[in-house]
């Protein structure tokens, strides 16, 4: 298989000089791509669309108000859970919000962990569905977003992109000075707007829309970002106007990069550069399927055989700026009644309203004791006279925390609880202690149903935190407790941590009974990808890595490359294919009987090493103290990357240990850059070095990002690392 990489264009947000890009990089490991989801346009039919609520009454309304506007209905053929699934829990960080943002828009695995730049974290669920939901936008404000990027004449106009243009004080004026690569300058005889025209019309996209991905790319004001001045030190006369292969871990980084792309395609020129991404688009998104601004932050359409890889940016609310900007140059044009050619997506098993913005409250499933006497629970979060109290506490009674107020009533903190009963309060804060999970069980549990997981139990004052798939792995930690709206309701954790309530009966225990599926455990070193299809040139969905469990809903479905397929669930809820192995060799076990273990994830470091050829080869929580108490009888010595004896402390790879007069370079799995630790700094270093922007020069530190030890560092790797940071896997040797 040859490795397929994809490098998506950069956000550029920029306040006057200031440019902060955001990049998503995404690695397609595999040459052909295919899928079978069926999915076809049509002309919007009133009487169809009825199927997919809430759209209809959205469409005739924009219809009533335009009546010169056509409407296509893009009928996807995928399952609504599974996409939401696919753009967060598959893949973190392929959608993000601005760190500003409360923690209800970010992903509680993720939480403070930046992505795609220090002003950027990994988007919650509810934060995705909502700007996915096409119901929310299509109105008069922001159904732009949708609107078909081919080029139009008759509709779009010079002065239409001068309107988009108008408030990015650099591209004013009838000429073009730039800066050549000589240091001189130069001037052209047309403007910004005649350029961005010429580079639409030739590519066959939609200027507004151009002249909209080079605002957001550049940002406004009288400078536009560093990679499209000319003037960047080592840099001089070279323009990237679109932050193509702009990419890397820092601003500084991404530039370069950026401005090293322009170098080798000899863009020496902002027209150059600006027909350059012109062409770009069209060949990469709109010529392949991705024709609204909608499709290119959301890769939901396999027109190009992908799905959900190909995105254009990570920022999640990109397509209501971009579609305003384009609405706005219609309006002020006098032609926002022409003939304006839309396609709106619609997607199986929707919510029946649209999704809701995420609930600004702290949503949580946490115990906690009361500390103090006499401490009253209340029927709303205030102490006025309408606060019914509804019970009254003492010091070290047992409470389930499911709110966490994020401002205060009154200079409290009223956060909601659960009293045993299951009735629902709220106590003030700090007349409450978190404690640890009050648990009865530890079983292996299988969702037979796709079901909603709650902060807390019953389907009264609880709120949703995900939609759990058929077939999805968990372990149940309590069960019994609460029996609330007909339903007995059971605790449960997920494979990232996460806790929620869901109703017994909509659990198997082991799978025993059921036709859900059985348990199996990933036996293969290097992981196995989940593929969209059965068939090694199949779209890869995610990856599991060795140790992993999972369910296997149908076995022996396919025999396609001399493999036998499965079709499973991962314990994040994505289904897909595996191959299980072939007429020798096994890559998956199954779990006959799972005991009390719960399939979770040890995540106790361990300290084993071993000695091989000139090294020696540990695992991340190996320390020099369990080094020496193994040679206990042996005159043992550990020098630093810079040659320093270090007495006690985690060692580090490339460190150097002599034990008995030989000496052994350290490897420890997971700790690249050779700190001792396997961090976020060794993530990024991973990931540069499967992108190809910086590579991992030393050899030893080569052999600690191969942490499957297949022989190379791919994203299985990557994988793995981020899985330990997040605290759901080990790294072993």
């Amino acid at each position: 298989m040859k490795n397929r990489l994809k490098v998506l264009c950069n956000k550029a947000i920029g306040i006057i000089t200031i440019l902060t890009l955001v990049t998503y990089i995404l690695i397609n490991f595999i040459n052909q791509n295919k899928v079978q989801a069926a999915q076809y346009n049509e002309t919007y039919n009133p009487s169809k669309i009825e199927s997919y609520p809430g759209y209809k009454e959205l469409i005739e309304q924009m219809r009533s108000l335009h009546p010169n506007w056509n409407f296509t209905i893009f009928y996807t053929g995928l399952d609504w859970n599974q996409v939401i699934k696919n753009e967060t829990t598959a893949s973190h960080g392929r959608n993000v919000v601005p760190a500003s943002k409360s923690s209800a828009w970010k992903c509680a695995v993720c939480g403070e962990t930046p992505r795609g730049g220090s002003g950027w974290r990994c988007a919650s669920e509810a934060a995705v569905a909502y700007y996915m939901d096409p119901r929310n936008w299509i109105n008069d404000t922001y159904i732009f977003q949708f609107e078909t990027l081919s080029y139009n004449e008759k509709i779009q106009t010079i002065e239409g992109v001068q309107k988009i243009i108008s408030n990015m004080t650099y591209m004013q004026g009838n000429n073009v000075t730039y800066t050549k690569t000589d240091g001189t300058t130069e001037t052209l005889n047309k403007s910004y707007a005649q350029i961005i025209m010429e580079a639409a019309k030739e590519a066959k996209i939609s200027p507004y829309h151009l002249a909209s991905r080079l605002k957001q790319e550049q940002g406004v004001g009288n400078r536009p970002g560093a990679t499209a001045t000319g003037t960047y030190s080592g840099y001089v006369g070279y323009y990237n106007y679109m932050n193509i292969g702009a990419s890397g871990g820092g601003d500084s980084e991404v530039i370069k990069n950026g401005l090293e792309y322009a170098k080798k395609n000899n863009w020496t020129t902002p027209e150059i550069s600006i027909k350059a991404g012109a062409r770009s688009l069209a060949k990469n998104y709109i010529n392949d399927g991705q024709d609204t601004i909608y499709l290119q932050k959301f890769d939901v359409d396999n027109s190009d055989n992908t799905l959900y890889w190909y995105q254009y940016m990570q920022n999640v609310s990109v397509c209501l700026t971009e579609g305003t900007n384009a609405r706005k140059a219609y309006q002020e044009l006098g032609a926002i009644d022409n003939k304006i050619d839309f396609r709106i997506p619609v997607y199986e098993n929707m919510p029946s309203t649209p999704c809701k913005e995420p609930v600004e409250i702290g949503i949580v499933t946490q115990n906690v004791k009361v500390n103090g006497n006499l401490v009253r629970i209340r029927s709303t979060a205030d102490n006025s006279s309408d606060a019914n109290i509804i019970a009254t506490v003492n010091n070290g009674y047992d409470l389930l925390r499911i709110e966490l107020a994020n401002a205060p009533s009154g200079n409290v903190y009223w956060d909601k609880v659960v009293l045993p009963d299951g009735r629902k309060g709220y106590v003030a804060r700090n007349y409450l202690a978190q404690t640890a999970d009050i648990t009865n069980c530890n079983d292996t549990v299988i969702t037979n149903t796709s079901v909603n997981l709650r902060n807390g139990p019953g389907t009264e004052g609880t709120t949703v935190i995900t939609t759990l798939i058929k077939g999805q792995v968990l372990t149940r930690i309590e069960k019994g407790k609460y029996n609330l709206n007909g339903h007995i309701w059971d605790r449960v954790k997920l494979a990232d941590g996460r806790q929620g309530y869901i109703a017994e009966n909509y659990i198997d225990v082991n799978g025993a009974g059921s036709s859900i599926g059985e348990l199996i455990r990933v036996i293969c070193n290097s992981g196995i990808k989940v593929r969209e299809t059965p068939g090694t040139n199949q779209k890869v969905l995610t990856y599991t890595v060795k140790g992993e469990v999972l369910t296997r809903v149908q076995a022996d479905v396919s025999r396609a490359n001399g493999y036998i397929w499965d079709k499973i669930v991962t314990n994040n809820g994505i289904e897909g294919y595996i191959a299980r192995g072939d007429s020798n060799t096994l890559y998956i076990e199954v779990i006959s009987n799972m005991g009390n273990s719960g399939g979770a994830v040890n995540t106790t470091p361990n300290d084993n090493f071993k000695l091989q050829d000139d090294n020696l080869i540990c695992e991340p929580g190996t320390s020099i103290e369990t080094i020496k108490e193994r040679y206990s009888d042996t005159q043992i010595t550990v020098k630093n990357s810079n040659g320093q004896v270090v007495e006690s402390g985690n060692v580090g790879t490339g460190y150097t240990i002599n034990i008995d007069s030989r000496s052994y370079t350290i490897i420890k799995f997971g700790d690249v850059n050779g700190d001792g630790e396997a961090d976020a700094i060794d993530l990024l270093l991973v990931k540069r070095e499967i992108l190809g922007t910086k590579k991992i020069s030393e050899d030893s530190k080569q052999k600690a990002g191969d942490v499957n030890k297949d022989g190379i560092i791919d994203a299985i790797d990557l994988l793995i690392v981020k899985r330990k940071l997040l605290g759901t896997q080990n790294i072993n040797m």
